[in-house]
């Protein structure tokens, strides 16, 4: 029997409060009803789709879906090159749109009954994570195994609750995480959860309550308002998708008076273990009822209901267990491993190694370029490390770092190139996108500025990038001398690459319109860079603006289609 469908249907719950939005309570009955009509909608037994900006509407399509006794495809993006990559793994697609559509096609009919409560084990869901080739690979969750890992967690975190404690979410239902928590959780839990995601803490400010339940992922929590310091205390705030570092766990912790609960897990695995980093180094709990153990070349693997019944599902995460306080230590991947002249070089070794020295706040390994066999790091410096940085330049930087490397690591190990910034790019679920670290090394000898946020519009293919410049940056040599300002031509070879990155259009420009230079760009200005691409006309619409929204420049780059890239002259690309 299902937990979530049982308590949607109880009578006894049809005034309880599920979902706000818009300053409005929905109760369980009026979200049961909808889902009620639109599983009338619905054929079944198809592969139905969804990707919904309203958390209301998902809750709604995911369980009509179910109940409908279809499969639910859940994708990572409602971008229509993603959409074409994964057409083959669904029959029809919902978002906000069409499910109002159909809400109110069934107000205009007759309602024939819907079906019963679905047997949990026969709800799936199918999410989509990168495989190692990069393309999307279908993983299989049952409601079974939700509810099952729901009901192992929540004696950990209900305790610390009141009753009245609401879910606010800054990260997407589209996934595991937020679809525990910001979906199943409050059903199943009778907890008020907020309809829109929080793409921003001002709209955090503006909702949460004291004793409220936040469900955030490291990125927002390395970021977090100043305000947030005189806000209402929540009673608990969830962090997954990736470590937190220590310093960002205790400046948290200081801002928003409680300590973060870090989750540890997968999409193929869902929960894993907790911790809370009162002191650095915390190790990491696992959940009740979950076992874990070492493989023969250290790597953790884990047996619990919710992941893959009484079989053990291996990890390639290596460990440390302290099998005396049930806990263990990560030690990094071990399939983060590339061949470099030949050898095999472990890139979570070498970021280990980095993060040991007392320069090295944080750092990524990677390699730039697929074609391109030198290793590279993007590392976030302590303040002594800024310091030396300041003092020998990026250049012998990376060769004192490369040094200390090589007491652990063979030649093919030792980073060849450097990036040094203040914050490592990650998305909004604490990723660290390969496009925006690769993006950094993607210059042509114009190195390409530090990001420092990064803003999706999920209704159209829309970006906007914060921009942190260097008066050391190569493009501001010599122009002009005294007076340094970012030459024309840079910004719209910036808006390019860019635009390729985020978008994966073509970098190549066969014409530019409407370009317009209405105020220079300087080394101390923060530039935020906003780009609109209309995939159907390949045409990326730039424009550079700064924090009080004056407009410095903005143009139409007319790209050239995939098929004709590098067919025409050289001489006719920007670089």
């Amino acid at each position: 029997m299902s937990v979530f469908f049982t308590n949607l249907g109880n009578p006894q719950n049809a005034h309880t409060g599920l979902c706000f939005e818009n300053d409005t309570t929905l109760s369980v009955g009026a979200i049961n009803a909808d889902i009620d009509r639109l599983t009338t909608q619905l054929d079944a037994g198809k592969r139905i789709s969804i990707y919904c900006q309203s958390t209301r509407l998902f809750m709604i399509a995911l369980a009509a879906v179910w109940r409908a006794g279809s499969t639910a495809i859940l994708p990572a993006t409602d971008k229509r090159g993603y959409l074409d990559e994964i057409g083959q793994q669904f029959d029809t697609h919902l978002d906000d749109a069409r499910i109002q559509q159909l809400l109110i096609a069934a107000n205009t009919k007759p309602v024939p009954a819907t079906p019963g409560i679905p047997p949990a084990t026969s709800c799936q869901a199918i999410f989509f994570t990168s495989g190692s080739s990069g393309t999307p690979k279908p993983v299989i969750k049952t409601l079974a195994q939700i509810e099952d890992e729901i009901t192992i967690q929540s004696p950990l975190w209900r305790p610390v609750m009141g009753d009245d404690a609401r879910i606010i979410g800054l990260v997407s239902h589209q996934h595991i995480y937020g679809l525990i928590f910001r979906v199943i959780w409050p059903v199943m839990t009778k907890q008020i959860t907020c309809a829109q995601q929080a793409q921003f803490w001002d709209m955090v400010l503006g909702e949460m309550q004291t004793g409220d339940m936040l469900v955030a992922s490291p990125a927002q929590l390395k970021n977090l308002h100043p305000d947030l310091a005189t806000a209402p205390r929540p009673a608990l705030v969830l962090s997954s998708g990736g470590p937190l570092d220590f310093a960002a766990a205790q400046s948290a912790t200081a801002m928003l008076g409680v300590c973060p609960t870090e989750i540890y897990g997968s999409t193929e695995t869902g929960g894993i273990a907790w911790r809370q980093q009162h002191q650095e180094n915390a190790p990491w709990h696992p959940l009740p009822q979950l076992e874990t153990g070492l493989n023969d070349v250290g790597c953790l693997r884990v047996r619990a209901p919710h992941i893959a019944g009484t079989d053990w599902y291996q990890t390639e995460d290596r460990a440390m267990l302290d099998r005396e306080k049930n806990c263990f230590v990560l030690k990094g991947r071990a399939d983060r491993v590339v061949k470099i002249g030949g050898k095999r070089v472990s890139l979570g070794a070498v970021e280990e190694h980095l993060r040991r020295n007392e320069l090295i706040e944080d750092a990524v390994a990677l390699l730039a370029r697929e074609d391109d066999p030198r290793l590279a790091v993007v590392a976030v410096l302590t303040p002594d490390g800024k310091a030396e940085l300041e003092k020998r330049g990026r250049f012998r930087m990376g060769r004192l770092l490369r040094r200390e490397l090589s007491k652990f690591e063979e030649d093919a190990a030792l980073p060849q190139r450097w990036r040094f910034v203040d914050r490592l790019p990650t998305d909004s679920q604490g990723k660290k996108p390969l496009h925006l670290l690769r993006a950094l090394f993607d210059d042509n000898g114009n190195a390409l500025p530090e990001v420092t946020e990064h803003m999706r519009n999920h209704e159209r293919d829309a970006v906007s990038l914060t921009l942190k410049l260097d008066g050391d940056m190569t493009c501001f040599k010599g122009h002009f001398p005294g007076q340094p300002i970012l030459p024309g031509v840079i910004q719209l070879h910036w808006a390019a690459l860019f635009g390729a990155s985020v978008f994966a259009s073509s970098r190549n420009v066969a014409e530019v319109s409407q370009l317009k230079f209405r105020k220079p760009i300087t080394p101390s200005d923060v530039i935020r860079l906003e780009l609109d691409f209309d995939a159907s006309a390949h045409r990326l619409k730039f424009s550079y603006r700064s924090d009080q929204d004056d407009l410095h420049s903005s143009g139409t780059l007319k790209l050239r289609v995939p098929q004709d890239d590098g067919a025409k002259d050289e001489g006719e690309k920007i670089a």
